[in-house]
């Protein structure tokens, strides 16, 4: 009985020091990142797809923390141990690579504008150059990927597709009777993007992987 409840006790701490490592590395990343928006005058969807892709990044840099430092990562990732982690080094550094480039992408297109710092042509590049690598690095790892991890990626995409483009939908559709005002075309950007990443997060817990290991 002891020996059952130990574990347990184990997987969740190591969830809680999960929780609360990414919970400050995140209050710490939104206040800085709060701060220069308001002092760069950024408006409301600039604040909103430079916001997105400040957690695609902020995923990126753990992942690629977990990835350098294997016995910290085995700590800070939701994997079994050491061993299971480098079992999936492949895919994760391909991940941390798309949403670096993701990441990035987003944050230069709500920083973008004619004669600022940077061009709306390199914001677009960025964004191009983003799709790219995820495309590739997506068709290079799928053979990959196992039974449960083709079925999330599946069960997100439909998520996705389903939950933007309802919310879409029915926004546009408020729009032209007047209810509302229309979503801008960064709005609509930080919306699938940010859709994106949250269909991962359902997926991923409804097929059970978000719990304690």
């Amino acid at each position: 009985m002891t020996d059952t409840i130990e574990p347990k006790r184990t997987k969740w701490g190591k969830l809680a020091k999960q929780l609360l490592g990414g919970g400050i590395l995140g209050a710490f990343c939104g206040y800085f990142g709060t701060e220069q928006l308001i002092r760069a005058e950024a408006t409301a969807d600039q604040a909103a797809v430079i916001g997105v892709g400040f957690v695609y990044l902020l995923m990126a840099l753990l992942c690629a923390a977990g990835l350098a430092m294997p016995k910290l990562g085995a700590k800070m990732l939701n994997v079994e141990d050491e061993e299971e982690l480098q079992e999936q080094r492949r895919v994760l550094t391909g991940s941390s690579i798309a949403m670096a480039a993701i990441g990035i992408a987003m944050v230069l297109l709500g920083a973008a504008e004619k004669g600022g710092w940077v061009s709306p042509v390199a914001a677009l590049d960025a964004l191009l150059i983003a799709f790219a690598l995820s495309i590739i690095i997506t068709w290079r790892d799928w053979k990959y990927y196992d039974e449960l991890m083709l079925q999330v990626s599946r069960d997100a995409g439909n998520f996705a597709f389903i939950g933007v483009g309802s919310a879409i939908m029915l926004w546009s559709a408020a729009a032209h009777l007047d209810f509302v005002d229309p979503l801008s075309p960064l709005m609509l950007v930080a919306l699938i993007t940010g859709g994106m990443l949250l269909a991962v997060f359902v997926a991923a817990g409804l097929r059970g992987m978000l719990h304690p290991r």
